[in-house]
């Protein structure tokens, strides 16, 4: 992984835990002053669909982890052939 992956993936991260710090806060005042509020509620649960299809849209994308299988798989395939070639001298 390089280190602009890494840094996307952890500013990703705190974007994700950020947002849930502020849903968090918003549930006091949902609770108080917004509890008969159609608007909030349409809002909040708008925000946890969204919210909630693009985690899984980033958990299924596994193109990263695919391709380091793939290599992965490469490497051992030729230590395989390196050792029955070393193995037959």
């Amino acid at each position: 992984m390089t280190a602009g992956r890494r840094r996307s993936s952890r500013r990703k991260v705190w974007a994700h835990r950020a947002l849930a710090a502020v849903w968090a806060l918003l549930a006091i005042p949902g609770v108080l002053w917004w509890a008969e509020s159609i608007l909030f509620v349409i809002a909040a649960s708008v925000y946890a669909n969204v919210a909630s299809e693009l985690a899984g849209a980033e958990a299924a994308d596994d193109r990263l982890i695919a391709a380091r299988l793939d290599e992965l798989a490469g490497r051992l395939d030729r230590i395989e052939q390196l050792l029955r070639d070393g193995g037959e001298k």
